[in-house]
């Protein structure tokens, strides 16, 4: 009996020629000298905060700083519009050639990024990716806003690889393709039959 054959795609810097869609959508929601402003912020935050044991990470503080309080309804229509406007012009066309031959192929093509859901889940559905693994903002349950934080930690580095394994746990089970190009990256390339860096240029 054939295995199953995945292709795990990587977002940013793979599918994309932007390294931060993140910082992208932030600087879409209040614009450049906001995000550059709560950059600085967040930066002298973690320098102050080196010493306490209990402080955020700097990417923490600047997506509470500029999330929160945000209203779900209007942060989904922005999402539309950022992939719309910006992130759909962002993409590759190798990696979507890729993307469309594995497809074609019959695999089973997971979008896994550190990126968040409230765009990538739509892009994802866009581009007919089977499994999307990402980072979860998180909404109050009752206000309907944002909380400024995320509902799992953020997916990179080993714990993206970690999310990979809790969906596909029988790694006999299957070929695995994975596309990376940075370090976030390397345990999932580590981890495949067939590894792709930085390949998409």
């Amino acid at each position: 009996m054939d295995k199953k054959v995945i292709a795990a795609f990587d977002f940013d810097g793979t599918l994309t020629t932007s390294t931060s869609s993140r910082i992208l959508f932030l600087k879409y929601l209040v614009g450049l000298p906001k995000v550059v402003s709560s950059l600085l912020s967040s930066f002298v935050y973690s320098e102050l905060g080196r010493f306490k044991l209990d402080r955020l990470s700097w990417h923490d503080y600047l997506d509470n700083l500029i999330l929160k309080d945000r209203d779900k309804k209007e942060l989904n229509e922005q999402a539309m519009q950022f992939l719309e406007q910006v992130l759909i012009k962002k993409l590759r066309k190798e990696a979507l050639e890729c993307l469309n031959f594995h497809q074609q192929q019959g695999h089973t093509c997971v979008l896994i990024s550190g990126a968040w859901d409230i765009y990538l889940k739509p892009l994802a559905r866009r581009y007919h990716f089977k499994q999307l693994i990402c980072t979860e903002l998180e909404f109050d349950p009752v206000s309907h806003k944002s909380t400024g934080r995320m509902r799992n930690k953020y997916c990179l580095g080993q714990q993206k690889l970690e999310e990979f394994k809790k969906l596909y746990e029988h790694r006999e089970d299957y070929e695995l393709y994975a596309y990376g190009d940075s370090a976030n990256d390397i345990a999932l390339l580590n981890y495949a039959d067939h590894a792709f860096y930085k390949c998409f240029k």
